[in-house]
């Protein structure tokens, strides 16, 4: 593969490569993402954050969801839509409740069962 001219360093062009060669997915595990993916209507592009109430309580201070929201809202500003899909990946089911009632606006997509 040759290094295009308007790369500013081969050698950080070549280790990206070279890593995303090794982290890539393989067909059986790729075939079980995008089903999962489906199942919760993931759409892209699409913010997401991640709300860790269970195990981080001991790590740092609780963080209201108002926190997180604030740059999902900025996301969206920025951009002209009406839907506002939001990926939520969390530990705690009540999580997804809290946003769907705190934020009417958006859909918050979560593997987690409410």
């Amino acid at each position: 593969l040759p290094v295009p001219s308007t790369v500013g360093s081969p050698f950080v062009w070549w280790v990206g490569h070279i890593v995303q060669y090794l982290y890539r997915l393989q067909p059986s595990m790729e075939e079980h993402v995008r089903a999962a993916m489906d199942n919760i209507g993931f759409v892209e592009p699409i913010p997401g954050v991640q709300v860790r109430r269970t195990d981080k309580i001991w790590e740092a201070a609780y963080q209201p969801v108002n926190r997180y929201m604030e740059q999902i809202q900025r996301y969206y500003a920025s951009r002209n839509t009406t839907a506002k899909p939001v990926y939520l990946a969390t530990d705690e089911v009540s999580v997804v409740t809290e946003l769907q009632n705190k934020y009417p606006d958006f859909t918050f997509l979560s593997d987690n069962e409410t």
